[in-house]
């Protein structure tokens, strides 16, 4: 999931594979954003970084690919930056990446990072992955009601799922999809890459 442990180095190459595949019409994912470095409770730790190290180290390989590719979404990591989940990181989400960086697209949580579906939407965070069966939901409707998500705000969100899923289906009629070839396909490709071990 990483290219390199340069920061320069994995930008260059993240915002040239983002741009190869995006000049097909096909949205990337830029993830995991950040301070994701390490597979040990990667879902609880907290990462303790002070600004400079962040901003000279850890953030600058996002940096140059959101400034030269503009990737469709961004994920957020599980982890804490700071003492704040990443999926709800005002500073990280807001501040940093809308703020500084200008980026545009969706922010998706990664798989199950969501811990406050409120506070993840409030950070800047629009999409949680999975589902939470209609939880997440309730929740944001509530703090409409209670006042304390404005529906301009909320909108604005929406708009930039919406714009994701227009993009993507503006791709989708240029592409066939036959699911028995294609896993017939995947089967193949999978058996030739089998190592097996004594």
């Amino acid at each position: 999931e990483y290219f390199s442990e340069d920061p320069f180095l994995a930008g260059e190459i993240a915002a040239a594979f983002v741009n190869g595949v995006q000049s097909k019409g096909i949205g990337t994912s830029l993830k995991h954003f950040a301070g994701n470095n390490q597979e040990t409770r990667r879902m609880t730790i907290d990462t303790v970084a002070d600004e400079r190290a962040l901003r000279e180290i850890y953030l600058t390989a996002f940096e140059k690919t959101v400034r030269q590719a503009s990737p469709w979404t961004i994920m957020c990591a599980y982890n804490r930056l700071n003492g704040e989940y990443c999926a709800e990181n005002k500073w990280l989400l807001t501040d940093v990446l809308r703020g500084d960086w200008g980026y545009k697209g969706m922010i998706v949580t990664d798989w199950g990072a969501e811990n406050d579906r409120v506070s993840g939407l409030l950070a800047g965070q629009e999409l949680e992955m999975p589902t939470s069966n209609g939880e997440g939901n309730r929740q944001i409707a509530e703090a409409v009601k209670d006042g304390r998500i404005d529906e301009a705000f909320l909108d604005k969100m929406v708009d930039n799922v919406l714009d994701v899923i227009l993009k993507a289906k503006d791709v989708l009629g240029e592409y066939d999809y036959d699911k028995k070839a294609h896993h017939a396909k995947a089967r193949e490709i999978a058996s030739q890459c089998m190592v097996l071990l004594k």
